[in-house]
């Protein structure tokens, strides 16, 4: 296929900034995002991959195997590693290493991202020393450190503001429930709503007349509720909590009614990366219908791990006179000629298995295509025989994406 202005999933790469792999575990999703950036870089990108549990192989494959690998922290793939790749003529569907932008790698930690998604928004160092001691807000913290999406979506905000990178490709969290992610934005933009922004004006400020009225029994239905529950010795950390994130809590809304905006724009698309198989098919049918319903800018599917059988396995004559072939080399060799024909037999029986497969994944793949419809794109990574170790192999898949674009 040529590199042509008309090629979906190149143009994807050349065009946006942010790039959303999402899909359920054990799919590839995580190679697949790493791919798509090493292409992006390739082809002049300034590329960041952002992803939360990468495989020690695809560590190694990026040249971070073994490194000291600090969270929320970019570390250079490109250009310290380009002398890595073997540089063959530049081919069609990259533009050859001399034009290469860079590619960066990151780790997501939600934990230590909860911590500082809450810092940066205090506006001087001593609330900051405030907060960090208070008990309310030490206990809100495991929450907010167990949604990885929140914490991923705060981050790229902050890293699509900053304007570092040309395009962010965000592996999303495994194992998780996909509406939640995709809906991660909205769900705490509704939690910090007008009636919650009102209840956090009514509390005094801690420097006001009536600071002592908070701590009267019946002076706040919301603090005797409070007190009830929780003892009154917990009350005036309540109290400072409110205090400190009285300005904060509408920052926090627009800054996530901001990240809500940027899933939804024009230069963001999402990849629902798949496989064949039944379960991987209803879930791609689900992953599509929620990002229609949500309005979210779909790009495309990516098939990994489409068994495609041989040439030759297709045709029940070629088939078989494969077999025969196969018959009379064993038995040339010595191989007594029950022993051949079992042999024979077993691998038949093999190959039409092979063939049955290849059409069964033929069948998902077209209706795949056929679901993503006209203005997006289809692409099927054939099944490798072994896990990426290496940078090369790592390209060979990327270029496997751009030609492996269904009709």
């Amino acid at each position: 296929m040529a590199d042509t202005p008309t090629n979906p999933l190149l143009t994807m790469l050349d065009e946006s900034k942010l790039i959303i792999c999402i899909g359920s575990g054990g799919v590839g999703k995580t190679t697949t995002a790493a791919a798509l950036g090493l292409l992006a870089s390739l082809r002049g990108r300034n590329t960041l991959v952002l992803t939360i549990d990468p495989a020690r192989r695809l560590l190694q494959a990026l040249g971070l195997h073994g490194r000291d690998l600090p969270s929320n922290t970019p570390l250079e793939v490109f250009p310290r590693m380009l002398d890595a790749l073997d540089h063959p003529e530049p081919g069609p569907f990259d533009r050859g290493a001399a034009n290469a932008g860079s590619l960066h790698a990151m780790m997501l930690d939600p934990a230590a991202g909860a911590s500082l998604m809450v810092e940066r928004l205090l506006p001087d160092d001593a609330m900051r020393e405030q907060v960090l001691g208070n008990r309310i807000y030490n206990a809100l913290l495991p929450a907010l450190s167990a949604s990885p999406d929140l914490v991923a979506l705060e981050l790229i905000a902050d890293l699509h503001r900053e304007g570092r990178f040309d395009l962010i490709v965000l592996d999303t969290p495994p194992a998780h429930n996909t509406m939640d992610f995709l809906q991660a934005g909205q769900t705490f933009s509704s939690f910090i709503n007008e009636r919650a922004l009102k209840w956090f004006a009514k509390v005094p400020r801690k420097d006001a007349a009536e600071k002592r009225s908070i701590f009267r029994r019946g002076s706040s239905v919301a603090m005797s509720v409070l007190g009830k529950l929780f003892g009154a010795e917990i009350l005036p950390d309540i109290a400072e909590f409110f205090d400190s994130f009285r300005d904060v809590m509408p920052l926090m809304r627009e800054r996530n009614e901001q990240t809500d905006a940027l899933m939804r724009s024009d230069v963001t698309r999402f990849v629902a990366v798949t496989a064949p198989g039944g379960t991987s098919l209803r879930e791609a049918y689900h992953l599509r219908d929620l990002l229609r319903k949500e309005s979210l800018p779909f790009a495309g599917f990516v098939v990994n791990r489409v068994l495609q059988a041989p040439d030759g396995l297709g045709d029940e004559g070629r088939l078989q006179a494969l077999s025969e072939d196969l018959s009379r080399r064993l038995t040339s060799t010595g191989v007594p000629a029950d022993q051949a024909a079992s042999l024979v037999a077993r691998v038949h029986e093999g190959a039409r298995q092979l063939r049955f497969l290849d059409r069964a994944d033929r069948r998902q793949v077209a209706e795949l295509s056929a679901l993503a419809g006209a203005n997006a794109f289809c692409a099927v990574v054939p099944q490798m025989e072994h896990d990426i170790h290496v940078l090369d192999e790592l390209r060979d898949l990327a270029t496997q994406l751009v030609g492996g674009l269904q009709d």
